[in-house]
């Protein structure tokens, strides 16, 4: 799908309005938004997680709006509740919003855009940082990367879209937010 179609995707496809996210999802390899546009009231649809870098800024640009007026919102408060980040925004006109639930990968990357608000949260399994950046050390590649040993008699849980080792008693993936049983 063209950019220019991704733009068209997150507008209201009555009157074009840039509506607000208030729930954001990784279901399998889609991204479920749920939206809502001031006049026509509330839609959902799907976009491939694959493509996300073609219209991660639309979907930064529609999670912190106002969903009566549509006009940016500011953030003033952020908690994290298992994959989600709960966030409540302040209208200028219209006040305190009601909570926004956004997958906590998505969130962060969100969050870690230029102009994001200044409240940044990771997720409370936050991978380790490989090298610091004042250390000389080849870069490694992914499949250089060192893994724990295996504990004998315990099964290694991957995730099975993006491969990243689930910890034995989670059931969300710390890489991209899918729910593994």
């Amino acid at each position: 799908m063209a950019h220019s179609d991704y733009s068209k995707m997150f507008g209201c496809p009555k009157c074009g309005t840039m509506g607000a996210i208030y729930v954001l999802k990784v279901g399998g390899d889609k991204i479920v938004i749920k939206q809502r546009c001031p006049q026509h009231g509330a839609r959902s649809f799907k976009v491939p997680l694959m493509q996300k870098d073609q219209f991660i800024h639309l979907i930064r640009n529609a999670v912190f709006r106002c969903y009566k007026c549509g006009q940016e919102a500011t953030v003033s408060d952020i908690k994290l509740s298992g994959p989600w980040t709960l966030i409540k925004c302040n209208c200028p006109t219209h006040g305190k919003m009601t909570v926004q639930k956004i997958w906590n990968t998505i969130y962060n990357e969100i969050s870690s855009m230029a102009d994001a608000p200044p409240e940044s949260v990771q997720p409370e399994l936050a991978q380790p940082e490989l090298a610091q950046p004042e250390l000389v050390q080849p870069e490694l590649t992914q499949p250089e990367l060192a893994q724990p040993e295996p504990t004998p008699g315990v099964e290694k849980r991957v995730c099975p879209f993006c491969k990243t080792p689930i910890e034995s008693e989670g059931r969300f993936c710390g890489g991209c937010g899918a729910e593994v049983d």
